[in-house]
């Protein structure tokens, strides 16, 4: 017994002498964490600074052919370019969707229809309904089912040749347009821009972006890879549901903008 009790002691002290052990890792030094954090604000406050100066200088100088926009972005790609050759660690660099769709993007839109003039928008609704509406699904349509020659003539070779589904999901995701700069332009007092034209092209803008969301889950939902034949008497259904979805989502608009 006493033999046995010094043999497994023996085997468990050779088990645990000779085992792999896990290195704990060593924290990084907060002092450095900190010091790169500063920069990384420093540097990002720089850039917001300089966004704003070329902006007002742009203004200011009637530079027509650089909008603000397009300003922006270049100090964005030069400094963004230039922090990709220098740093190691991006994470503070890095921009998430998330942080955009549901901190930027709600009170660019909410300024949007808040500084709207109502009286151009609702006097052309209609003409902006099927700029938006027609519009979106006509460049859809022909977007995706280029994209689907393309793969299908062998161009490409990503692209699913046998399921157009694929092709029209890329469609409608880039079908609705979003003029930024063009409306920067056009919103400019000195150019005295035609209300007309300038209600069509933001409406148009405002609306499409839903249509597209909509276009996008309807073929989602339809869209299988095993099954590439979409049978015709699914594209009624499909029908009902893209335009069910679409007024719902505008009633439920309008009720919570009444309740605001």
């Amino acid at each position: 017994m006493t033999d046995e009790i010094i043999n497994n002691a023996t085997n468990y002290t050779t088990n645990a002498t000779f085992a792999p052990s896990i290195a704990p890792t060593i924290p990084e030094d907060p002092e450095e964490v900190h010091e790169s954090d500063a920069y990384t604000a420093l540097i990002l406050n720089i850039t917001l600074i300089i966004c704003v100066l070329l902006a007002y200088y742009v203004k200011a100088n009637k530079v027509y052919c650089l909008p603000e926009s397009a300003a922006a972005m270049l100090v964005g790609v030069v400094l963004g370019g230039m922090a990709r050759l220098v740093l190691k660690d991006l994470t503070l660099w890095q921009f998430s969707p998330e942080f955009f769709f549901f901190v930027l993007l709600p009170p660019i839109i909410f300024e949007a229809g808040y500084s709207l003039k109502r009286k151009h928008f609702f006097e052309n609704i209609w003409a902006i309904t099927l700029y938006a509406m027609f519009g979106t699904l006509i460049s859809c349509f022909i977007v995706g089912y280029l994209t689907f020659l393309v793969g299908k003539t062998g161009l490409i070779r990503d692209i699913d040749p046998d399921n157009p589904m694929e092709a029209l999901l890329f469609g409608a995701l880039i079908s609705a347009v979003d003029p930024v700069a063009t409306l920067s332009i056009m919103g400019s007092p000195e150019l005295q821009c035609d209300q007309l034209l300038y209600s069509l092209v933001f409406g148009e803008s405002v609306l499409n972006d839903a249509i597209a969301i909509v276009l996008f889950k309807t073929f989602r939902k339809y869209y299988d890879p095993e099954a590439p034949d979409f049978s015709q008497s699914e594209i009624p259904k499909a029908l009902f549901e893209f335009v069910a979805m679409t007024v719902l989502s505008i009633l439920v608009g309008v009720v919570l903008g009444l309740v605001a």
